[in-house]
């Protein structure tokens, strides 16, 4: 049977059974002694020592004492055999050949979020480098073989064929940052952080915009635009737009294009973080003082942004919070909780940092 090509790293919290310190143990206690010295069920016993959230707080502490005091160690692949599960979630994250897949503050700040909503159901997250080179990449193969009980899906474009044929095959699996009808999805909605950011930008005075679009061939992309698109009506600006991809890479190119005319504008939105940092590397190497020459609003609000200098205005998306969603969404098929689609939608905000100051005259300069 093939596997996914990748590599699995385990991130969790595992559940560690303690006995007595330098206590000679004289015989192999058994599931059923805990369960009498407990006072519950041998069932209880095994929830209990695998922290399901079914069990209470009391009964785990009666388990766990009782387990304690006899010395008992349970078996791991007895308890996943009895759940039929193996309580770990793979987490599929795109690997290019160019650059590790955690070089970008992005991932860490998803997997921070799905360890911890994982962890709080009882469920690890382990990795699956997904190699983009490669042409087959058998998903359900990994649910088949008991390696997962469920995927997320980190980064996907908008093509929903694979999904579709995943869910036709009853795959457990939940879209982060990405979603279609009939699909089980976490994301963000764009429009309430970059309403504030086009707010702010007109109290500042600005009427010029420019805008770095990301790659469009992810929804993301797509419906950021859209958003921009709509609200610089709304608002009355003139808009300058440039193709990105959402790399920095980009965000210095389009800078470059969109500074280059005898009237640019007087600040440049990005649709992420990175490709705003490419806009103040321009600025930077070209002489131009932000934000007194031209401000900047990037998109994401991960670390990067409030550590540069100036610090980075930008739209603040909730990537822990999705990645912590989308875990315990998918612990919710997995356990037969959720039975129909769901769409998850968060709301994004905005933070005004010192990238961004009133509109200054081009005569200035």
């Amino acid at each position: 049977m093939r596997r996914a090509a990748g590599v699995l790293w385990t991130f969790a919290a595992g559940t560690c059974t303690m006995t007595e310190k330098g206590r000679a143990m004289t015989k192999n206690p058994k599931r059923a002694e805990v369960a009498r010295l407990a006072g519950v069920s041998e069932s209880t016993v095994s929830r209990s020592l695998n922290d399901s959230p079914h069990i209470s707080p009391v009964s785990k502490k009666k388990v766990r004492d009782a387990a304690k005091s006899l010395g008992y160690i349970p078996s791991r692949q007895a308890a996943l055999f009895a759940w039929n599960r193996t309580f770990t979630l793979g987490f599929v994250v795109p690997s290019y050949a160019s650059f590790p897949p955690f070089s970008r503050a992005y991932f860490p700040a998803l997997l921070d979020g799905a360890v911890l909503g994982a962890k709080q159901l009882g469920f690890t997250i382990a990795i699956v480098l997904d190699q983009m080179d490669t042409e087959t990449r058998d998903y359900s193969a990994l649910i088949r073989s008991r390696t997962f009980d469920g995927l997320l899906f980190a980064v996907t474009k908008a093509d929903y064929t694979p999904f579709h044929k995943l869910k036709k095959n009853k795959i457990p699996f939940v879209m982060v940052n990405n979603y279609c009808e009939g699909l089980d999805s976490v994301d963000a909605r764009p429009e309430p952080g970059m309403r504030k950011a086009f707010a702010h930008a007109a109290f500042m005075g600005h009427s010029h915009v420019g805008y770095v679009t990301g790659d469009m061939v992810y929804r993301n992309a797509i419906d950021r635009l859209d958003v921009f698109t709509r609200l610089a009506c709304e608002f009355g600006m003139k808009t300058d737009i440039a193709q990105g991809d959402f790399s920095k890479t980009s965000g210095y190119r389009e800078t470059g294009r969109l500074m280059e005319g005898k009237n640019p504008p007087t600040l440049i939105m990005t649709s992420s973080d990175r490709e705003a940092l490419g806009v103040l590397q321009y600025c930077s190497e070209r002489g131009l003082h932000v934000p007194r020459d031209l401000s900047v609003i990037g998109y994401d609000n991960l670390h990067p942004a409030q550590d540069v200098t100036p610090a980075l205005s930008t739209v603040d998306n909730p990537v822990s919070r999705t990645g912590w969603d989308a875990a315990q969404l998918l612990i919710g098929i997995v356990n037969g909780y959720v039975t129909e689609p769901v769409q998850h939608w968060l709301d994004t905000d905005f933070v005004a940092r010192g990238s961004t100051a009133s509109a200054s005259p081009r005569s200035a300069r």
